[in-house]
């Protein structure tokens, strides 16, 4: 009777797993690797939106600077436009331009955006940016005809910019001659200060990670000669070079780049 018990314990224990065994090791399993899988879609996805963001900028950068090469008075920059450009430059996303008036103008001054899409996606843009345009004599870079066309000024594009508080910063500069450099000696910078009974003062100018100009008495509108002149290189762009800081807080600044050659272009930015 002993022995019988015995083999009948070790012919229990040769079975293996159990159905339930089976049935929970596989749910564990499943708890365990679908977060994972989850976690391995969800990189995949940040890849490949980053690889759209940075694509998208680039485009929309590219776009800016065709527009502040543009007179005021282009048929494309009219006001009220609103264009879309399908696989723009050749790649799979959409480009929407669109212009309208900045109120309280009187009409010469004109806000133009550019967006980036995914092509056939018209709802979620990947990039934007803005630019303005003014009805006034300023070099080729603003919309305007340059003092002196067809000098330098004629080929320096000015893109991007942000006003953060006390500073200007993240303006784009490219030289797009395909030869020749180019060369800014002084620009005049024009501000609306924030706060009108304490008005800023520009305390110094930045190009390229260099400090070209420092002081603490400029006013708004007065043209500073820079004390290291900025040369940009043939078909060179600066990205994120030039950077204005202000002794208080300021809103939309104005710049007027003077360049070697006696001609100028200008930026509008807000």
């Amino acid at each position: 009777m002993i022995i019988s018990r015995q083999s009948s314990v070790v012919s229990r224990q040769n079975n293996g797993f159990t159905l339930i065994e089976l049935i929970i090791t596989i749910v564990l399993m499943g708890i365990m690797l679908i977060p994972l899988g989850l976690m391995s879609l969800e990189f995949t996805r940040s890849l490949v939106y980053s690889r759209d963001s940075g694509i998208a900028e680039s485009l929309a950068r590219l776009e800016m600077s065709k527009i502040n090469n543009l007179s005021y008075t282009d048929a494309s920059l009219a006001d009220g436009t609103d264009t879309t450009t399908s696989n723009y430059e050749g790649y799979a996303y959409d480009l929407r331009r669109t212009v309208n008036f900045v109120s309280g103008s009187s009409n010469n001054l004109k806000q133009v955006q550019a967006r980036i899409y995914p092509v056939g996606n018209s709802t979620t843009h990947l990039a934007k940016m803005i630019t303005y345009i003014a009805n006034v004599v300023y070099g080729s870079g603003s919309g305007g005809s340059a003092t002196g066309s067809g000098g330098q000024a004629d080929f320096l594009l000015i893109s991007g910019g942000t006003v953060s508080a006390d500073r200007l910063q993240q303006v784009d500069m490219a030289n797009s001659h395909t030869t020749d450099s180019i060369t800014v000696s002084a620009v005049t910078v024009s501000w609306t200060n924030s706060n009108a009974n304490n008005p800023a003062s520009l305390t110094s100018i930045e190009m390229n990670g260099l400090v070209r100009w420092s002081g603490s008495e400029s006013a708004s509108g007065a043209t500073i000669t820079l004390t290291s002149a900025f040369t940009l290189s043939a078909n060179t762009t600066y990205d994120n070079t030039g950077i204005f800081n202000f002794s208080q807080n300021i809103r939309s600044v104005t710049l007027t780049f003077i360049m070697s050659d006696g001609t100028s272009t200008a930026a509008i930015i807000f």
